[in-house]
């Protein structure tokens, strides 16, 4: 269980038992404003929280996004919430998008792989991407697809809801989040029911973060199954 402890030093409280990412997404959805000292070992940083969004950080003599990203990088921090200052907003990228990156590059670490996709690479006759969306396009039974790199950033997608790419972000880390902390594998895709009666069915695949609104009453085990040779293919 997180807790907040009042210490000595006036207008500010030490964080404990909760992990800098997980406390980050509290006070977004709090919409709290407030400054953030972090540290680790022999490293301190800043970050700079307004109505729940991260924007600014310093780590040394880095601003920005980079520092932010350096921040986010080490383990065991210990945090230090303090009252705002003001601040010049530097970064600008929505905090899902970021810890989601912190993620990938953690995963990079432990596991020596680098995941550098940023946008699936352009193949002749055709990219994964046209491939996957002609495929999604031929299956009865999907009725919106959306294309995520592996940082959370949208590369295409066929609905109107802007939203559903934060959405399915924030999903893929929250299952990342659950997955380390239980030290289990998977899970290799998630299947949400929603209000509308349709499902949505996230999960990796060719190098990208897939969603796919798939009408009521539809498997999804059939849908994995007619997609495999599309995310296959190389």
């Amino acid at each position: 269980m997180a807790k907040i402890v009042s210490m000595q030093k006036k207008d500010s409280n030490f964080v404990s038992g909760l992990p800098l990412t997980a406390f980050l997404q509290m006070l977004e959805q709090e919409q709290q404003t407030c400054s953030l000292f972090v540290s680790a070992e022999d490293k301190s940083g800043i970050l700079f929280i307004k109505e729940g969004e991260l924007i600014d950080a310093v780590a040394d003599d880095v601003i920005g996004i980079e520092a932010a990203n350096i921040i986010l990088s080490w383990k065991d921090a210990t945090i230090e919430m303090t009252d705002a200052e003001e601040r010049t907003r530097k970064i600008h990228t929505p905090l899902t998008h970021i810890i989601l990156q912190a993620a990938v590059k953690q995963d990079e670490a432990l596991s020596g792989t680098p995941q550098q996709i940023t946008e699936p690479k352009t193949q002749s006759p055709k990219s994964k991407v046209s491939r996957l969306i002609e495929k999604f396009q031929s299956i009865a039974g999907i009725r919106q697809y959306y294309l995520l790199n592996l940082q959370g950033e949208m590369i295409i997608q066929s609905g109107q809801n802007w939203k559903m790419g934060d959405f399915i972000a924030y999903c893929i880390l929250t299952g990342s989040q659950i997955r380390k902390n239980l030290n289990a594998k998977g899970p290799s895709r998630i299947l949400l029911s929603l209000k509308t009666g349709q499902n949505l069915l996230i999960f990796s695949g060719a190098g990208m973060i897939i969603g796919l609104l798939l009408n009521q009453n539809v498997s999804a085990d059939n849908i994995l199954e007619q997609l495999k040779p599309a995310l296959g293919a190389e």
